[in-house]
């Protein structure tokens, strides 16, 4: 049966609806089906929009994963809850560029809502989006991103703060901690100058970036798991687990990764 395409637009654009109640309902539908089994996990992901024009809300010439390269798009933040080979959308956030806040008069011509012209980063959607999840009672085990969020220590520590499990992407270059480096203050230098404020690392935690420890360790320590059924049959993946601890002298304590 062919859709209407003007009356769907219509109710979509200019209807009085609640998107935000519609997506509730969708998320405790996917709660019901995917929820409450140990591989239940919520995804964070981003997806993009490829644009012409520049009227569409939160457009401007930014990355555009779909193309990997920069492109005039919209940028969107996605969480999804996923079961075995299962998945289903949960909720969504557009990204809104700081260039657009600036411009209000802009915002108020795309019909913005004035309680959503604020910037928030990609990181900081996807915290909200997670502490939504649970206000609604998804039953999560844990969380998967790729390297946006496992790189942004501000996220990562919030969850972990939160009692949230996570495995995430980080860079290569990522310097880690092989022990809990956080040593102590050290004295004052025969009491000459200001007394010392930050703490030194201890002299037995060894610091390397993340793709040094994988080269040290994973061919001589590595397993192989089977994941899941595909389409090319079993999949499978060599797999190697080492506590590391993140760390830097600013930090009030070493995360336990």
């Amino acid at each position: 049966m062919a859709a209407n395409y003007q009356g769907m637009q219509q109710f979509i654009s200019d209807s009085p609806w609640d998107a935000a109640a519609v997506m509730r309902q969708i998320a405790r539908d996917a709660e019901a089906l995917l929820g409450g089994q140990d591989d239940t996990a919520l995804y964070l992901d981003e997806t993009s929009f490829v644009k012409k024009g520049t009227a569409s809300v939160g457009v401007q010439r930014q990355y555009c994963g779909r193309l990997g390269k920069l492109e005039n798009c919209q940028v969107g933040v996605f969480t999804c809850l996923g079961q075995g080979q299962w998945v289903a959308l949960v909720d969504f956030k557009l990204f809104l560029p700081e260039s657009w806040v600036r411009d209000q008069a802009r915002c108020r011509k795309a019909k913005m809502p004035e309680a959503e012209r604020r910037h928030r980063t990609k990181a900081e959607l996807a915290l909200a989006m997670v502490r939504q999840a649970r206000a609604l009672g998804l039953s999560h085990q844990w969380i998967g991103g790729d390297e946006i969020y496992g790189n942004n220590r501000p996220l990562t520590d919030a969850l972990d703060d939160a009692g949230e499990v996570f495995l995430m992407d980080i860079n290569r270059n990522h310097l880690l901690w092989d022990r809990d480096p956080m040593g102590s203050v050290p004295p004052a230098a025969d009491g000459r100058g200001r007394p010392p404020t930050r703490r030194v690392a201890d002299p037995q935690a060894v610091r390397r970036s993340a793709a040094a420890w994988t080269q040290a360790g994973f061919a001589g320590a590595c397993r192989t798991v089977t994941l899941r059924a595909s389409t090319r049959g079993t999949l499978m993946a060599k797999l190697w687990v080492m506590p590391v601890w993140q760390w830097a002298p600013a930090d009030h304590r070493a995360r336990r990764r």
